[in-house]
């Protein structure tokens, strides 16, 4: 049988160390925000929190301190993918599944240093760069999906754009994410209130009926 030449090959296992090495180094990169914010993740610190050499941090990272941080921004916006799908599938009605999508993400805005770092600074180094919008973006399609089995189960109007109110609910957890991560919003009552917005949306719908 000839092969498909549409299917990728699986990785080698030099990529796969490669890739092991690149996570590792990026882990200890936020391991050093966590305790001093990123402007303490200089290269020696993060050569001493990896336990690598130098030369090995320069020859996965030669863009240096700006690559570290874009790297160490993709791995935590990995990481609260990983929550908030957790959080949503332990979810119940589809109120519930959207309302999951704050908790793991104002919870990591509370942390001093990385919550400050994905939701403030992080955002300006990673620019334009294809980091920006991991978590956003993963949220986003789990709530247009969300919306969109709600509308096919009538429990919204069959005219609602799915993916319009989700980027707009995404851009509510941003900007409420943002003022946690800067002490304006306690995590606790913005998890609330955004529970009530979606909330909102439902009775809004129950009331087109």
């Amino acid at each position: 049988m000839t092969p498909r030449t549409d299917d990728a090959a699986p990785p080698t296992l030099r990529q796969r160390r490669r890739d092991r090495t690149r996570q590792e180094i990026a882990v200890a990169v936020l391991d050093v925000i966590a305790v001093g914010g990123d402007s303490a993740a200089t290269i020696d610190r993060v050569v001493a929190a990896s336990g690598v050499a130098r030369g090995t941090v320069y020859a996965h990272f030669p863009g240096g301190r700006d690559e570290l941080l874009r790297a160490a921004y993709a791995e935590l916006g990995a990481r609260v993918v990983e929550r908030t799908r957790a959080a949503v599938d332990d979810a119940g009605s589809w109120t519930e599944r959207i309302a999951a999508h704050a908790a793991p993400l104002f919870a990591l805005a509370a942390d001093t240093h990385l919550g400050h770092f994905y939701n403030v600074s992080g955002p300006a180094i990673v620019h334009g760069g294809p980091e920006r919008g991991i978590g956003s973006g993963a949220s986003a399609g789990m709530i247009c999906e969300t919306l969109e089995a709600a509308r096919e189960a009538g429990a919204v109007p069959a005219d609602t754009d799915a993916h319009v109110v989700a980027a707009l609910l995404v851009g509510a957890l941003r900007e409420a994410a943002i003022g946690v991560a800067s002490g304006a919003l306690d995590p606790d009552r913005a998890a609330a209130a955004f529970a009530a917005l979606v909330s909102g949306i439902a009775r809004a719908a129950e009331s087109r009926d």
